[in-house]
This record gives structure tokens, C-alpha cells and sequence, in this order.
């Protein structure tokens, strides 16, 4: 299972999916028919939302299951106590067994009262999932991780093993640099979205000096992980999954060039 992952770009399938915040998440496409354009429009991977396998029919999940491509499963499960909650840490789990998948994202929840039962629970979760697995924690906003200190006292407490972390380098709550003077080589992926003054989900190509300015950043604190296009311009808009992928293409050839230090 064991892959690289240093300096790869990987697409996430979420980015395609109009039904991503709809009530019951119910997946509006196949991945299996995109996994090959994927491969040749020059994506090293994807990072695989959970629903487009748990909620597929078993043709689909035979399909990933036959998949080289998929790196990461990213999975919305809590890790709050309860029967329901465990249900869904077991299925997630059984998911990345069955799909062989290199690295695992997951989130926290927002109450801090409550973190010392999401990090026993998460080390509960760790247990079913396959040893060389990387489990990454998403540092993301209206979670407990979602600024630099948090962070770095939640992997504190979650204690030696195979926890990484996912930080947002265009779009993060506090200044980048001391989210990597906190959290250091424990961040080894990169969330790719940016946004306007509004909150509007824009390309790269719009704001070209601040990308290449915190990918240099990123080299300079010694960086060397992988991205996922998460979110582009078009997305909460005209969701039509042709011109968000056109959006994408555009994002992945800025942030090859400029992270292989070839800016155009």
C-alpha cells in the first residue's frame, strides 16, 4: 500500500460534486468514469469523498475497488460517542480496507470540551485501519483544529503514530507560516481552494502573486507533501461539472508550474 506522496496533485472528487452540501449527500456521478480522463489530464491521483463509494452501487465499488488511482479516502465521520457514530467509523474504515488506500483524511468536531473523547475515539478508529495507512487530521475552520495552537496541542495529545495533518495554504484561519512553525513536518498535505473578499470560490489565476508567495513559503519551511484541488471557481455556482473541471485543469497547470518552479 506504501506509495510516495511527496509533491503529488491529486484531484478531489468532491470538487465535481453538486450534491457535496445537499441534505443527504447523495453522490450525482460516477468516479470510475472520470478516473481515466483524471490520469490523462495529469492529476497523480484523487482524494476520493467517501459518499462516492459508500453510497454507490456495488458495480461502482467493485470498480474503485480495481482502482490504482485513489491515494486518499476523505471521510466526513464524527468522533463523538454513540452507537451511530461508531456504526460510521466502521464502515469508514472497512472502506479504506477494501480500497487499498494509502492515506485516510479526517475531521474533528467543534467542541472542546469534547476532545478528549475524539482523541480516544480516534485512536479507537486507527486500530481498524491498515498500519502503513496515513491518517490525516484536516485543520479546518468550525473544528476544534482549526487554528495553529489547537492544532498542535490535538497531535500532542493524540501522541506518537501515524497522524499527519492537512492545512489550507490559500484559504486558513491565522497566518500560514505559524501553522508550520507549530505544527511542522507533521503537515504533509495541502487543501487547494481560493477565495474573494466575498467568499466566492475564485482560480489561482486570480490572485497569482499570493500563490506563489505562500508556495514559496511552503518550500522555505520545508514542505514537501501533497495537494488536492479541493475547491475552484464555479463551485456553490453554476455547478456544471464540465466548466468546474475546465476551472481545475487551469488550477493544476498554475500549481505545477509554479511548485516545480517553472512559474508561466
Amino acid at each position: 500500500m506504501a506509495q510516495s506522496y511527496e509533491n503529488k496533485l491529486y484531484i478531489g472528487t468532491i470538487l465535481l460534486e453538486r450534491n457535496r452540501w445537499a441534505a443527504e449527500r447523495k453522490p450525482s456521478y460516477a468516479v470510475s468514469d472520470w478516473q481515466e480522463r483524471f490520469r490523462e489530464d495529469g492529476f497523480d491521483g484523487l482524494e476520493l469523498w467517501e459518499n462516492h463509494a459508500i453510497l454507490a452501487d456495488e458495480r461502482e465499488q467493485a470498480a474503485l475497488e480495481a482502482s490504482d488511482r485513489i491515494a486518499i479516502v476523505n471521510s466526513y465521520i464524527g468522533f463523538e460517542d454513540g452507537d451511530e457514530a461508531e456504526r460510521k467509523r466502521e464502515e469508514a474504515a472497512a472502506l479504506v480496507n477494501r480500497l487499498r488506500a494509502p492515506a485516510v483524511k479526517f475531521n474533528l468536531g467543534a467542541d472542546p470540551a469534547q476532545l478528549p473523547v475524539y482523541i480516544a475515539n480516534v485512536k479507537r478508529w486507527v486500530e481498524l485501519l491498515p498500519a502503513d495507512c496515513r491518517i490525516l487530521c484536516e485543520c479546518h475552520p468550525g473544528t476544534i483544529a482549526e487554528h495553529p495552537d489547537a492544532a498542535a496541542e490535538m497531535l500532542h495529545q493524540l501522541g506518537n503514530g501515524p497522524f499527519q495533518a492537512i492545512v489550507h495554504p490559500f484559504y486558513c484561519m491565522g497566518e500560514l507560516e505559524d501553522w508550520f512553525k507549530r505544527l511542522g513536518s507533521a503537515i504533509t498535505h495541502a487543501h487547494v481552494q481560493l477565495r474573494d473578499g466575498g467568499n466566492h470560490f475564485i482560480r489561482l489565476s486570480r490572485r497569482p502573486e499570493l500563490i506563489k508567495d505562500r508556495l514559496a513559503l511552503m518550500r522555505r519551511m520545508g514542505f514537501r507533501g501533497s495537494f488536492t484541488l479541493e475547491f475552484t471557481e464555479g463551485v456553490r455556482v453554476n455547478e456544471d461539472r464540465e466548466a468546474l473541471y475546465e476551472a481545475a485543469l487551469e488550477d493544476l497547470q498554475i500549481l505545477r508550474n509554479i511548485w516545480s518552479g517553472n512559474p508561466s
